[in-house]
């Protein structure tokens, strides 16, 4: 796992791509599944060197997830794995690593909108639903997600703690 790098960012877009046909179709319509990605394509190229710390898994040099925090807000913006390597633990270890970058910059709390699809992921690793806005708007097109946060507290291996609310 490193910090990506400029030159990954087009890979990183189609790996975004497959992970929305994937793990997004049965919880997405296409419209909305195709404005997501689009929102993230666009981005992606100015975020990857910009304020956030984003991180990328890799096999054999190639990414095939990654997850981006915004330090200022402790807001987890992004968290893909490649299609054909979810259910693997990639996800699990790209948010352990998104937690120990927060903790790192003193953040209590660690929060975003998460996809509908990957609520049970959250909730397995203690994130808790909370008030805010229940749809994102993507390129016009409403989508829903769900607000969740999640209390980070290091633990003595200098991870965190995945207790429910921990």
């Amino acid at each position: 796992m490193r910090a990506i790098r400029f030159e990954d960012v087009s890979p990183i877009v189609d790996l975004i791509r497959r992970a929305m046909e994937r793990g997004c179709r049965d919880h997405y319509d296409p419209a909305q599944r195709a404005a997501v990605f689009a929102s993230y394509a666009h981005n992606l190229f100015v975020e990857a060197l910009g304020p956030f710390e984003t991180v990328a898994a890799l096999q054999a040099g190639r990414p095939i997830g990654f997850a981006q925090l915004d330090p200022s807000s402790a807001r987890l913006r992004a968290l893909f794995v490649d299609g054909e390597f979810q259910q693997r633990g990639i996800g699990s270890a790209l948010l352990s690593e998104v937690e120990r970058r927060a903790l790192r910059r003193g953040a209590a709390r660690l929060h975003g909108a998460m996809s509908l699809n990957a609520i049970p992921f959250y909730l397995r690793a203690g994130f808790q639903p909370c008030p805010g806005p229940e749809r994102l708007i993507a390129s016009g097109i409403s989508v829903p997600v769900l607000r969740m946060d999640k209390t980070l507290r290091a633990t003595e291996s200098g991870g965190t703690d995945r207790r429910r609310g921990g």
